[in-house]
């Protein structure tokens, strides 16, 4: 395994466009509250975006524009694309970003170069939801009906959803290892966000839920020698404003990182 050289994080804000749902488990229902619950922080009762629905929804995307098959490795009973053999896997940047499941025996792949935290609401966001008098968990019910195509009969439902214009804050971490292209990993994790802003993240997407944009990105590094920290995490002066600029200014960023 090459030797990590460094850690990069992009901090991104993400506003919300329509209303957001990630569902939660049955579990969670309670009597007299909506049909189908959002995932909630268990400590503020506030709700979040999972890390795992960006990077899985990211993954999802980028297996599709770039045309990889599907079919492969079954994980908790999705299958996803994976490279099986060490040429295939070191000229895939999907798999070199995102990981693969462990090949027996193999020692030439990574798990995972990229580390997508939970997102929270915003500080700035949360007042603007109580000036709104909503109260905690800051969250909207949308009202559905399911029309019977015989006898127009029609069957109502309740989605809880995150209102539009919340914006909630995580980050997203790469781990860079001697050898890699930084610049083109950090292009795939741009184009990754930039196919889930085109498209919806969350559930319920084909009926309007779920749309998003990044509004603002900060970028920091952590460098090493020897395994250690050279110095604590240094960040860009200037942020990035959306996706295509942190595309646009490839060139800066790459010597940004280059300099140490």
């Amino acid at each position: 395994m090459p030797r990590l050289v460094q850690i990069v994080t992009l901090r991104a804000e993400i506003r919300v466009l329509t209303g957001l749902r990630v569902g939660a488990a049955d579990a969670a229902l309670v009597i007299g509250g909506a049909e189908n619950p959002i995932v909630r922080d268990p400590l503020t009762d506030q709700p979040y975006i999972p890390g795992s629905s960006l990077k899985g929804k990211m993954r999802s995307l980028l297996e599709r524009a770039h045309g990889l098959a599907q079919e492969g490795q079954q994980i908790s009973q999705v299958r996803i694309h994976a490279c099986t053999t060490e040429p295939a896997y070191r000229a895939c940047q999907v798999c070199n970003l995102f990981g693969i499941p462990v090949p027996n025996g193999a020692r030439w792949f990574c798990q995972t170069r990229l580390r997508v935290a939970d997102m929270f609401l915003t500080e700035a966001s949360e007042g603007e939801l109580r000036a709104k008098e909503m109260t905690p968990p800051y969250t909207e019910v949308k009202s559905e009906a399911a029309i019977d195509r015989i006898s127009s009969a029609a069957t109502p439902r309740t989605l809880e959803r995150v209102p539009a214009g919340a914006r909630f804050c995580g980050d997203l971490g790469l781990m860079v290892y001697e050898g890699d292209d930084v610049a083109t990993l950090l292009d795939y994790v741009a184009q990754g966000l930039a196919l889930v802003e085109a498209d919806y993240l969350g559930g319920s997407g084909a009926r309007g839920s779920g749309r998003v944009r990044v509004e603002t990105l900060w970028l920091g590094a952590i460098d090493l020698e020897a395994g250690v920290p050279r110095a604590q995490q240094r960040w860009m002066e200037t942020g990035l404003t959306n996706v295509a600029d942190l595309l646009a200014r490839r060139d800066e960023i790459g010597a940004w990182l280059a300099t140490a």
